[in-house]
């Protein structure tokens, strides 16, 4: 278990900025050109102004998912999230800011302040508790006056391609509530900002774009807790359009003097999440389950499972090839043991003479068999590389043929002439000049020509496995191998054959808050590899299979794709080349935690047994919404998991039924100055906070400002693993 949780001020850099204006924002446009012409005679009005009005689009009334980086707190987790803002970052930097909610220009908007300049974004975050949202009406409806209590936003010009009685996602909502959780106009420029951080290939795979710049907006109030405190609530967040409501903010009742009591907001994105005892990043941290990445059984398990379980395989439904049913054992890639790899490379002809069988239980162990048909299939799959390969053996085997031809007529001169190391040409010359030379006698005989099969073979494997026989191999196979000496294309269920192998368990309770942990099989990519190989016979397959698991084809496929990133935290070290060749252990582990899920683009760094940061990830990947990968060559021992910045959440301190919060200063460093935060049922005047913290003496002008002071210190969380494969 861990035995190290501390906060990290800078853990890596992070720039706040308090808004990003698009160049154009969303709405029409009208272009002209005109033509003047410098000669005599010629008149103003010969030439006529050409104009063209064009529309830049935006998104208005519906917004993809894949905008969205990130949300918090994270959808469908249960949590202490009680003193916690919601909140949402887009992939986008300029997308709070692409339209305005009156839909003037952002030069003349009402919504915008000075000193500096400050834009209202055109969308806002609402938060409802499930109690609340009883009271709400959600449905697909258009934004056509409805001729009843509703009061419906005010768009004032639509785009040609939008109808305003296509039926959107709307929630109406009863004015009273409204009033009480949205933000007031005051506060609306403090509700977003942008963030910029490192982007790196130490972060999971995520979709990270803009150059990691993430627009953030945040919401004004905190989630509602249950009045009994051993009772759950759900809340919900809403991310709703604000455009067409510039009267309501503008005019006092305005809503009201115009007959309606409910409010009609279009939602663009929700997510909900639980108040209740449940888990933060820190405590789910410490509920993670360290063990070797293999079958985690119940106690009463047979003994004889059990022992091969512990070995990493797992039983799996297995029918013939006549059809019968029955079972056998599989085991993936990795081994939850060290097992030293076999010296000797191995190349199998079919995927039967890759089976094994065990005596002990009478079944057949498939693991090198799978691997080798599954590597066969992928090459086969690839067009591009299994020409590639059949044209780069094809060449190899003419080479050789071409070098035994030229020893084969090399040999039939005399002995003193074969053995010469000089080209052809010069022992035909020199032949030649002895064999016809009239004034010296020539007594050399030549040597007999073999045509016997065998000797002829024996020749050919030598020149095969002589060192540079085989010609130049091209970088199309070299990167394609090195991808797949990775894993990847590899199915998941080929790496995970069973969702027992991920999880902890205390009796009937299971948990998926798991890290196995394991030692690469070089016997099972052996055979991955020799089943790709295999879809063209020859004999330099060995020498071949060799430079793969030496990883001399990983430098380059892996530079290209990671780009030399830094793989260890801010501070510790730098970027480093990877080795030439791979030596010692490939281990890693796998994480399956509502970590992955929650904190896109965490950080998780690993330490070896030496205590020193692990520079060389093969792979680092996420397989599902809550399974990610990670594979380095060295023996891990220590894992650290940082919070990504880009999603580093809002928080306030509770002191007694008021908060407050402990300011920091212009270097990031928390001290000892608190402003209280004025709150009414859990929703914040943000104006009066950040006029607060201003007059403390730190900057709170802006949303970015605001944003600096209010957010939560990224936590690192230190998570050693022993061989013995016990918590601390």
């Amino acid at each position: 278990m861990a035995n190290d949780q501390h906060i990290l001020q800078a853990p890596e850099q992070l720039t706040f900025m308090h808004e990003c204006l698009p160049q154009l924002m969303a709405g029409e446009y009208t272009i002209s050109a005109t033509v003047s012409v410098n000669v005599t005679g010629a008149q103003p009005g010969d030439f006529e102004t050409a104009t063209k009005n064009v529309w830049v689009g935006a998104p208005r009334f519906a917004l993809e998912e894949a905008a969205v980086y990130a949300m918090y707190p994270p959808k469908d987790l249960t949590g202490h999230f009680e003193t916690t803002l919601p909140q949402i970052v887009f992939n986008r930097r300029t997308l709070p800011w692409e339209r305005t909610i009156d839909g003037a220009p952002h030069s003349t908007t009402a919504f915008r302040l000075n000193n500096p300049d400050r834009h209202a974004p055109w969308m806002a975050l609402l938060l409802l508790s499930e109690d609340e949202l009883k009271d709400t009406i959600r449905s697909k409806k258009s934004l056509q006056d409805p001729g009843t209590d509703v009061f419906i936003p005010e768009i004032s010009k639509l785009a040609p391609w939008e109808n305003i009685a296509t039926e959107y996602d709307v929630i109406d909502i009863p004015l009273p509530l409204f009033k009480q959780v949205a933000p007031s106009k005051e506060d609306l420029p403090y509700l977003a900002h942008v963030r910029k951080v490192d982007v790196n290939e130490s972060k999971d795979r995520a979709a990270i774009g803009d150059d990691g710049y993430f627009a953030t907006l945040i919401g004004n109030r905190l989630p509602v807790r249950a009045a009994d405190p051993s009772s759950a609530l759900r809340n919900t967040v809403l991310l709703v359009s604000l455009e067409g409501y510039q009267n309501y903010f503008n005019t006092n009742q305005y809503i009201e003097n115009k007959g309606k009591n409910k409010v009609r907001l279009v939602v663009l994105q929700s997510w909900s999440f639980t108040i209740a005892a449940g888990k933060n990043f820190r405590e789910l941290c410490e509920g993670l389950h360290v063990s070797p990445f293999k079958m985690n059984y119940p106690a009463k398990t047979d003994d004889t499972l059990k022992q091969s379980y512990n070995y990493g395989y797992t039983l799996l439904p297995h029918i013939t090839r006549n059809g019968a049913q029955t079972y056998s054992w599989y085991r993936g890639p990795f081994n939850p043991n060290f097992l030293p790899a076999d010296p000797k490379t191995r190349i199998f002809k079919t995927a039967d003479a890759a089976l094994r069988f065990d005596h002990q239980t009478g079944l057949m162990d498939i693991s090198y068999a799978a691997a080798w048909q599954l590597g066969r299939l992928l090459a086969l799959k690839d067009k591009t590389f299994s020409t590639a390969l059949y044209q780069w053996k094809l060449q190899g085997k003419r080479k050789v043929v071409n070098t035994a031809g030229q020893q084969q007529i090399s040999n039939l001169f005399p002995q003193q002439l074969s053995a010469a190391a000089t080209p052809m040409e010069e022992k035909m010359k020199t032949f030649l000049a002895s064999h016809y030379n009239m004034e010296k006698s020539f007594d050399a005989t030549p040597v007999p020509f073999t045509n016997d099969p065998a000797a002829i073979q024996q020749q050919l494997d030598n020149i095969a496995g002589s060192e540079n026989a085989a010609p130049e191999i091209p970088q199309t196979i070299t990167d394609w191998l090195g991808k797949l000496f990775l894993l990847e294309g590899v199915p998941v269920n080929y790496l995970i054959p069973h969702e027992d192998y991920l999880i902890s368990r205390e009796g009937d309770t299971v948990a998926k808050e798991a890290v196995g942990t394991f030692y690469i099989d070089y016997e099972w990519i052996e055979a991955l590899l020799g089943g790709a190989l295999s879809i063209v016979a020859s004999d330099d397959s060995v020498a071949l299979l060799n430079m793969l698991k030496d990883g001399r084809f990983l430098p380059a496929n892996i530079i290209v794709n990671k780009k030399n990133a830094p793989f260890i935290p801010s501070g510790e070290g730098q970027a480093v080349p990877l080795p030439a060749t791979i030596t010692g252990h490939i281990t890693g582990y796998f994480i399956r935690s509502q970590l992955i899920a929650g904190w896109k683009g965490i950080k998780i760094f690993a330490k070896d047994d030496t205590g020193a940061w692990m520079e060389h990830p093969l792979k680092i990947e996420r397989l599902a919404d809550d399974i990610q990968l990670c594979v380095f060559a060295g023996k891990v021992q220590q894992l650290q998991f940082i919070q990504p910045p880009e999603g580093i959440h809002f928080a306030v301190d509770a002191n007694g039924n008021a908060y407050q919060k402990t300011l920091r200063d212009t270097a990031g460093n928390i001290g000892q100055t608190t402003v209280p935060l004025p709150c009414s049922n859990g929703v914040f005047d943000l104006k009066t906070i950040a006029t607060a913290i201003a007059e403390k003496g730190t900057p709170a002008l802006t949303s970015a400002d605001l944003a600096f002071q209010l957010l939560e210190s990224p936590i690192i969380y230190t998570l050693n693993i022993f061989d013995n494969w016990h918590h601390e």
